[in-house]
């Protein structure tokens, strides 16, 4: 096929909009539509590569392969060797250990599968995959591995012009199953072939129908085309459902452009579009790892280095272009030839990354590679756990937890007191266990931790975690204890993970919880869920740590905390409107001498990730903070009236002549 500028120019288009939007620039949050383009080009460039060769009776599907291995591989090859180079030097064991992991599953073109069980591709943890744009280039190639063999087969009993029709029919039933799935299985829709198929199969359809217009129109229709691409650029965001039906805008967009093949055209025909086409793929490939390393030091929304890694972006793939594409181009040897020599040139690199990521993988990230007194600190900063000595049932990661009653009895505190209360809820519960552990030995009661995943306090079989888990089956012994045991406290302390609570609609159970709660005992508590952020605040400070840089959590953005808050103000308006329910707020508990603060008094972060959840540390450190607070102050004032009843009716009790056995029925 000839060289077509129109179509370079829309691979500029589309690298383009992929780095902006990747680089967060305002106005691009839809540009994750360029991928969309670049599957409309790729199935029109191969169909017309097979349908041309099928007709010369010259088509191959091993040099077909051979062909698309040398465009794809090397520098893929190359980019998973720099990063796993650079991961040896910036990455903590179990992070290099996941990269080894990521450099597998691209170079066997799964990447998709992969990333389709993790976070979705919008989520802020995907920041911390360096090689997530691959998944499209494993989709193509999924791709490229069944559409020519489909082809051959189907043309030993259609003629190739009937074949057009079965491409179009595939194309249709692509796109309603993308239509539907994108609604029912967003993360699995958006990474995987069946859903992504009939974007390239529209490319192939506009080779297929090809269609003639007048130089007017041909001008009116690419300007459609680029405002449908731009368009769905600025007004599409990561909310909408995609590859759903709005993905049919920007593809519709692409098809009109390569229809009207405008040679001389000025949107795509310009110098500058010429050079970013011809670089496009090589920018793709090294821009996301910049914008990950970026991240990895939480200067993401800081302009420098928005500029810097755009500008190296655009450095590196220019490189790359030159003496990667351009050199596995040129070693293309004849079919007349043995295919030996090209399969080494293109295996030999791939094949060194796949050992290095298995020999990372083998020896778990080399963990060797951190010194003592860094896993001493970051040992303090893990999540509590019975595995680390606190009361967090944690039986989803931790299968040596039997279901049962086991997960009912651990008490800390000072033991023995007169004074009980009842810690109950999910893992924002159970990671206050030294919290209240250090309040309880302050004030003088003993305080039983019954704690989850996933079971936050509420009086009715709804959980917003797996209901196939073990942490299910854990949670209704649990809140069955509570529903039955409430009233045997003195006090009883409610948290849990009440952003994840309030989004999900099931606040009410908290709040039946929480009245259920009030009616049984003198005394409820109800914990604020601590500030979420939008990286992991404990990487980041190990991090700090290993390079000897300054820790500054103000960096990092806290957009995942604005329903936080809201749930926490919720919580507080309906705690207000019982006596004997105190809601303690994050001011109160994560401060500094007075002073709300996320960090503590040794610049050291309370919280173990960015799902707010707080470390043994942290947990430990705000104890002693809330002690100089006024809602400590009341809690102990409510305790100690509490107690003095208690003793009041034991000595009315004593006085009727009760025995000490009739006394504690009666208590």
């Amino acid at each position: 096929m000839e060289f077509r500028r129109d179509i370079n120019g829309l691979r500029a288009i589309a690298v383009v909009l992929v780095v902006l939007f990747h680089f967060g620039i305002p106005g691009m949050q839809g540009g994750f539509i360029g991928v969309d383009v670049f599957f409309v080009i790729s199935g029109y460039l191969m169909t017309g590569i097979i349908f041309s060769r099928i007709k010369k009776e010259s088509f191959s599907v091993l040099g077909f392969y051979l062909d698309r291995a040398r465009r794809i591989i090397p520098a893929l090859a190359c980019v998973c060797l720099v990063v796993l180079l650079v991961g040896w030097i910036l990455l903590l064991p179990s992070h290099y250990e996941e990269l080894g992991r990521q450099v597998l599953g691209s170079l066997a073109f799964v990447s998709n599968f992969i990333y389709s069980q993790d976070a979705g591709y919008f989520e802020q943890a995907a920041h911390e995959k360096w090689l997530l744009h691959t998944w499209s280039l494993s989709v193509e190639w999924q791709f490229y591995l069944l559409y020519p063999l489909a082809i051959v087969a189907l043309r030993k009993f259609i003629s190739l012009d009937k074949l057009r029709w079965i491409i179009l029919l595939a194309a249709l039933l692509s796109f309603a199953i993308s239509v539907y799935a994108s609604g029912r299985w967003p993360t699995h829709a958006f990474y995987l072939l069946p859903t992504r198929a009939w974007e390239m199969l529209v490319g192939a359809l506009v080779f297929l129908f090809p269609m003639q217009s007048s130089v007017r129109y041909k001008r009116i229709f690419e300007l459609i085309g680029v405002g449908l691409i731009i368009g769905s650029s600025i007004f599409v965001d990561s909310l909408a459902a995609w590859p759903g039906w709005l993905a049919a805008l920007p593809v519709l967009g692409t098809a009109l452009i390569i229809l009207q093949a405008r040679q001389d055209s000025l949107i795509t025909g310009n110098f500058i579009s010429e050079f970013l086409g011809k670089t496009s793929y090589s920018i793709y490939l090294w821009h996301w790892p910049l914008v990950v390393w970026i991240n990895y030091f939480g200067l993401g929304n800081q302009v420098i280095w928005i500029a810097m890694g755009i500008g190296a972006s655009i450095l590196l793939g220019c490189l790359s272009y030159s003496f990667i594409e351009n050199l596995a181009r040129k070693r293309k040897t004849p079919s007349s030839r043995s295919a030996l020599k090209p399969i080494l040139n293109i295996g030999a690199p791939a094949s060194l990354a796949a050992m290095l990521g298995m020999v990372i993988i083998l020896f778990h990230g080399f963990p060797q590679r951190m010194n003592e007194e860094f896993y001493a600190t970051m040992e303090k900063l893990d999540l509590p756990r019975m595995t680390n000595g606190w009361c967090f049932y944690d039986v989803n990661d931790n299968e040596a937890l039997t279901i049962g009653a086991e997960g009912l009895e651990c008490v800390r505190g000072e033991r023995n007191s007169s004074l009980k209360g009842l810690l109950f809820g999910d893992s924002f519960a159970g990671h206050y266990g030294p919290f209240w552990d250090h309040i309880g030995k302050t004030i003088s009661a003993e305080i039983n931790s019954i704690t989850t995943n996933w079971c936050y306090p509420s009086t009715n079989e709804v959980i917003y975690g797996d209901v196939n888990s073990r942490s299910y089956e854990q949670c209704l012994i649990n809140r069955k204890y509570f529903i039955e045991n409430t009233g045997n406290y003195d006090f009883v302390v409610l948290s849990g993970s009440w952003r994840h609570i309030y989004t999900s609609g099931q606040i009410n159970g908290v709040y039946d919880a929480i009245s259920y709660a009030a009616r049984q005992t003198k005394l409820v508590i109800v914990m604020a869920t601590p500030t979420y952020f939008d990286v992991n605040v404990r990487d980041m400070y190990a991090r700090s740590i290993l390079f000897g840089i300054d820790f500054d959590i103000r960096n990092f953005s806290k957009v995942a905390d604005v329903d936080a808050v809201e749930a926490n103000k919720a919580l507080e308006r309906f705690s207000r409107e019982f006596s004997n329910v105190i809601f303690v707020d994050r001011d109160s508990i994560f401060q500094v001498d007075g002073t709300p603060s996320l960090v503590t008094e040794e610049n050291i972060p309370y919280n173990f990730d960015q799902h707010g959840h707080i470390s043994v540390y942290g947990s430990k450190m705000a104890a002693t903070s809330f002690t100089s607070s006024n809602s400590y102050r009341e809690i102990a004032k409510r305790m100690s009236e509490v107690d003095k009843s208690k003793d009041n009716q034991l000595v009315i009790m004593n006085a009727v002549g009760l025995s000490a056995f009739e006394t504690d029925i009666f208590r």
